[in-house]
């Protein structure tokens, strides 16, 4: 009679799914049409990391159920910073999508003031990117100051720090919108044999710890090599070295003086001259 209860109980535990193991690394097929892959990695120690083309985003995930888990997003840094020689530009800071951003910039290490980068909110909100001389032996550090909309004027402000490599002449900070529109309720599920994110299916693909690190590693080297393919296109660059420098970050308040780095005055939307198509062409 024991036996067979015990012979039951190892049936019965046979039969009931197992809890879906989350760590590893996941591909969901293109969408939509188009040929882009999303790739999923969740590390062991509760840190997820997903890579889409030159987009990336981080966090942490915890499971909340025996089948599911949910993503927390971490903060994304809210600017790129690139640098890049060659290009018969030497000497110059472009400044792009700051037109209705709150930020401020100290140029080299020595003191603790900053400048606005615009004059006034709100700035020219169709503002692209602008141009700044700048004196490359004294520009070795780069700090953007970001406050959050609606902030205080006197509370602390996230700094990004930038070491520029002398070996570039030419630097380009650019707003990451990526932080713009961010996923925020997000969970994958094990349903019936399969990981799913809403009704996008999962591949998992067989990795060890040490691969895990590897994918890890492959990833954010992809991730680099997208995000300067990007950047080239957008700002026309065809020539010369590029690369993207990573930040210090930190965050305390900070004192602002003097003239802000970028003088413009936005005339108003109705002043723009308007855009004429030409006539439509008769076909003979």
């Amino acid at each position: 009679m024991k036996n067979r209860f015990v012979l039951l109980m190892v049936l019965l535990l046979l039969n009931r799914s197992a809890p879906a193991q989350f760590e590893g690394y996941y591909i969901a097929k293109p969408i939509d049409g188009s040929n882009e892959k999303t790739h999923f990695i969740l590390e062991k120690t509760g840190r997820f990391h997903i890579f889409s083309e030159d987009r990336y985003l981080e966090g942490t995930w915890k499971a909340v159920e025996r089948n599911k888990a949910r993503f927390v997003f971490g903060a994304t840094d809210p600017v790129d910073l690139f640098v890049s020689g060659g290009n018969g530009h030497a000497g110059q800071i472009c400044f792009r999508g700051f037109g209705n951003r709150e930020a401020f910039v100290r140029i080299g290490p020595s003191g603790e003031s900053f400048r606005p980068i615009y004059k006034e909110a709100p700035r020219c909100a169709y503002e692209y990117y602008t141009y700044i001389p700048v004196n490359r032996k004294e520009c070795h550090e780069i700090t953007i100051a970001i406050k959050q909309p609606g902030q205080d004027r006197n509370a602390p402000a996230f700094l990004y720090t930038y070491q520029i490599p002398e070996t570039y002449d030419e630097i380009y900070a650019v707003v990451n919108d990526n932080t713009v529109s961010r996923e925020r309720n997000l969970s994958i599920e094990y349903r019936d044999g399969h990981y799913k994110i809403g009704s996008v299916e999962l591949e998992k693909q067989q990795t060890g710890p040490s691969s895990l690190t590897q994918v890890l590693r492959e990833r954010r080297e992809q991730l680099s090599r997208h995000q300067i393919k990007a950047f080239r296109k957008e700002l026309y660059i065809k020539k010369g070295t590029v690369e993207k420098i990573l930040p210090g970050r930190s965050r305390k308040t900070i004192r602002v003086a003097g003239n802000p780095v970028i003088e413009v005055v936005c005339p108003d939307e109705s002043q723009l001259p308007q855009l004429t198509l030409p006539p439509p062409r008769i076909q003979p």
